[in-house]
């Protein structure tokens, strides 16, 4: 008894720490086999279709049982009685046992009596049956068979662990698969967008027009950009700053680097992520002042651009701007803004919950955003 304790505590334990359910149906078929004295023991797993039990696990058995040998749950199985009853069934000799009716790989390794308990995951569902096969007629005691359903006792909720664990590695598996479809589709639909604008721009009849569509492009490209870090990250949840503006101001400054000349960038930006409803509106405002900036404030001169992201009592301050010739009189200082990109400025800036404020002389000009942090 002592040492069958010390056996099962020390199982005990070991199915606590272990995740691979195959090493503890097999470690628990040679324990139990041990401390019992039988030539054979085995885990019988009900399948799927309920219709049948695989040798999952066993000890002592030849190559081509477990694994591999299927039985099935038919009214004249021990097995079967065992499970639907929910209670040990022992058979002390199969030749002479005339309840039941046994497969053929039994009495090929010369088992004479068998011992069947159920394994219950928490719930009472069945997962199954822990079986002990000896060669010679034995007469299980009341101790061996309670021996052998704190074995089973053990096993069902370890089993019904491991099994949530599996379906949870799964789940996830799948729903990586399927954000990484999606955010190559998305990915692909914007370049799709993309293309189709700067095929329009190139057609375009008028001056207007055109830079009507070189704003849409920028602003799409604000949008590739979003994705990109989101696809980066492998998440849906947050968009790293740094990465992002750093990227989106250099890809701004580089297309209109022949109109601008060279324009340098300073960068003060905070290692953080932000939730993508107020990334985007940020990375759009940006988008609009920087692209204002390299068109109107340097006259082909070139200048310098600073951009400044960081978090202060409980709000994300950003901070853009350049040292240009300043907006003409006016200009962005209404509530409403002017133009398309000043319009659009305000718009972003009430849907982040942020009011802009402007400062602007001939020495260049500031735009200042402070918006509630919300992860």
């Amino acid at each position: 008894m002592l040492v069958r304790q010390k056996v099962t505590g020390d199982f005990g334990e070991f199915a606590l720490r272990s995740e691979d359910l195959q090493d503890i149906l097999d470690k628990a078929c040679h324990l139990v086999g041990n401390a019992l004295g039988t030539r054979y023991a085995k885990v019988l797993e009900i399948e799927a279709d309920g219709k049948h039990l695989l040798v999952q696990a066993g000890a002592g058995w030849r190559p081509g049982i477990v694994g591999k040998v299927r039985l099935p749950m038919s009214e004249l199985s021990s097995e079967t009685y065992s499970i639907e009853r929910a209670y040990p069934v022992i058979v002390q000799d199969i030749d002479t046992e005339d309840r039941f009716i046994f497969p053929d790989f039994l009495r090929e390794h010369g088992v004479v009596s068998m011992v069947n308990v159920p394994i219950i995951l928490p719930g009472g569902t069945p997962y199954g049956l822990l079986q002990v096969d000896d060669v010679e007629k034995r007469d299980f005691g009341e101790e061996d068979i309670e021996f052998l359903r704190t074995y089973a006792a053990i096993l069902g909720p370890v089993i019904d662990r491991l099994h949530k664990a599996h379906s949870l590695r799964l789940a996830l598996e799948t729903n990586r698969r399927l954000f990484g479809e999606l955010q190559h589709r998305v990915k692909n639909h914007i370049s799709i967008i993309s293309s189709l604008v700067s095929l329009r721009m190139r057609q375009a009849a008028t001056d207007d027009a055109r830079a009507e569509l070189d704003g849409l492009n920028s602003r799409i490209e604000t949008l590739r950009l979003v994705h990109e870090q989101l696809y980066a990250a492998d998440k849906a949840e947050h968009v790293s700053m740094r990465p992002f503006v750093l990227k989106l101001v250099e890809v701004l400054c580089d297309f209109h680097e022949s109109e601008t000349g060279r324009v340098d960038l300073d960068f003060e930006v905070a290692d953080m992520t932000l939730d993508p409803d107020v990334a985007v509106p940020l990375g759009m405002i940006l988008n609009e002042f920087v692209v204002n900036s390299l068109k109107y404030a340097f006259d082909g001169a070139g200048g310098c651009i600073r951009v400044a992201v960081a978090r202060q009592d409980g709000h994300v301050l950003l901070r853009v701007s350049d040292d240009g010739k300043g907006l003409p009189e006016g200009v962005g200082m209404a509530t409403a803004g002017s133009g398309t990109g000043m319009t659009l400025i305000h718009g972003l800036a009430r849907q982040i919950e942020a009011a802009p404020s402007w400062s602007s002389s001939p020495a260049g000009t500031s735009l200042t955003l402070a918006v509630p942090y919300r992860m």
